[in-house]
């Protein structure tokens, strides 16, 4: 079983999304289907307690953020987030038959949603997005069935900005 701490693509490894245009899981077909991760650059945790799920408050999840250059060009950099529901907070060690019970076959991350959205009305300001997939955990994870979400979007010129910036 991986732990949710670790969801991952070590660096230099391919990431593939399905780019097939009729597959549900495919919601942007722009952009290349194949990522190398060059450097993973943030990991984060959002672990829900059964009341929070129970009030609406969303499922547990894991991200790792990457930077990553479609396979067959390192001179375009992008970045990549996956999502990956985690167990509820005290059942991270019960059995895998309680845990998959837990499971949310799909989930849109806001990030996601407001790129997309950006992305339909026209917006140039942000970064485009590149490709995204919802997939599901295999029976041998940390949530079977669960979902696992993949978001790319292109790194613009310009440094990023962070909390300690504006402190």
């Amino acid at each position: 079983m991986s732990s949710p701490e670790s969801l991952t693509h070590p660096e230099g490894s391919p990431a593939t999304l399905n780019q097939s245009p009729e597959s549900p899981l495919n919601v942007v077909d722009v952009g290349p289907s194949r990522w190398a991760i060059v450097d993973k650059l943030q990991e984060r945790t959002n672990i829900m307690t059964q009341g929070d799920v129970t009030n609406g408050l969303g499922p547990s999840y894991v991200t790792e953020e990457f930077l990553c250059h479609p396979i067959g060009s390192s001179n375009t950099l992008a970045f990549m987030r996956v999502y990956k529901q985690a167990p509820i907070a005290g059942t991270k060690f019960k059995a895998a038959s309680i845990r998959a019970t837990q499971a949310v076959k799909s989930y849109e991350p806001t990030a996601l949603t407001t790129l997309k959205a950006l992305q339909e009305k026209g917006c140039d300001v942000v970064p485009r997005l590149l490709g995204c997939q919802c997939d599901q955990q295999e029976e041998g994870d940390i949530v079977p069935g669960g979902f696992i979400t993949y978001v790319i979007w292109e790194k613009v010129l310009g440094e990023s900005l962070d909390m300690q910036t504006f402190l």
